[in-house]
């Protein structure tokens, strides 16, 4: 039996890339949280694993210091990944694309040389696991000893009497008789209906004439209205008879004087501003030609189903019995 099938993840893979290219000289490690609101974590790692080939591909983006020689130092980033991933994780690199996104500025005291990059060690030795094998130690056991009697007392003595009562006199109920069924007569079938269809009748042609337009004609002018005198008719009323006048005593406490009254002001003349008239032109409506009247169409009987026997019902008594023991 083979024990040797395992599953690397993905992230597995990505994270021993960025150790891997983390450890070359001059290539910075940045934390995301200490870059800022819009900084960005350094290396970062994104790898494709092919299941089917065993081989996995790996894009690389890098941080670098200034000065420093980036082209060797993105040399031994691929390098050193390629040789990480193959000694720890077992599989084929099939490409390794390294990008330098950033750039910081180191002071004098901490430039990277070339010859520091050259040193750097590529291949990764992994640290062996040492296991200490467990010691097996052996149980002591004790000394047999005595085992002490037990007495053991039956319960059936301390069990007492039990009065069993008397079995109840169950009343059996009387059997109601069968109910007898009832066979309903068959009604007779129903006669179809067959509704008499009349005879089509010819259309009768429908005549149009054309509508004449009509030009209203102007209103007539507005005569002024003036009062019309009555004639009357002259009566001679009937007097009564003359009586004598009576002396009429008249206080006058003021006398009388003329009122001057305004002059009149001449009527004016009034114009009225009415709209010429518009002559209303009536279009001739194009109506659709007569069509031939539809066919009828075919009348359908319907057929009523032949009747079928009925079916006998049987109507079972229903007993119910009642537990009276309990």
């Amino acid at each position: 039996m083979d024990n040797s099938f395992y599953h690397v993840s993905e992230r597995t893979i990505e994270r021993v890339a960025e150790v891997a290219a983390a450890a070359v000289p001059g290539c910075r490690t940045i934390d995301a949280k200490l870059a800022g609101l819009a900084g960005r974590s350094f290396p970062r790692i994104h790898a494709r694993l092919d299941q089917a080939t065993g081989t996995v591909a790996v894009d690389t983006e890098i941080a670098t210091s200034y000065p420093a020689p980036v082209a060797a130092i993105t040399d031994a980033v691929r390098a050193t990944i390629i040789a990480h991933i193959r000694t720890l994780v077992g599989l084929d690199v099939s490409r390794v694309k390294v990008t330098v996104a950033n750039v910081e500025t180191l002071p004098d005291t901490g430039r990277v040389t070339w010859d520091q990059v050259a040193e750097h060690e590529a291949f990764v030795i992994p640290t062996p696991i040492e296991v200490s094998p467990t010691r097996v130690e052996h149980p002591v056991t004790k000394p047999l000893e005595q085992l002490m009697p037990i007495e053991a007392r039956s319960l059936v003595e301390d069990m007492r009497d039990v009065v069993v009562p008397a079995p109840i006199e169950v009343e059996h109920p009387d059997q109601p008789e069968p109910v007898r069924t009832f066979t309903p007569e068959t009604p007779e079938p129903v006669r179809t209906f067959s509704p008499e269809v009349p005879e089509p009748q010819r259309l009768a042609a429908i005549r149009t004439f054309p509508t004449e337009a009509r030009v209203p004609f102007p209103p007539e002018p507005v005569q002024p209205w003036s009062p019309q005198a009555n004639e009357l008719v002259a009566r001679h009323p009937q007097l009564p008879p003359l009586q004598a006048l009576k002396p009429v005593d008249v206080q006058r406490f003021a006398q009388p004087r003329e009122v001057p009254l305004p002059r009149r002001a001449p009527l004016k003349e009034i114009t009225v501003n009415r709209p010429p008239l518009k002559p209303i032109v009536v279009e001739p409506v194009a109506r659709a030609p007569i069509s031939s009247a539809p066919g009828p169409q075919p009348v359908v009987v319907p057929t009523a189903p032949a009747p079928k026997p009925l079916k006998q019902i049987t109507i079972e008594p229903v007993v119910k019995y009642y537990d009276r023991s309990r």
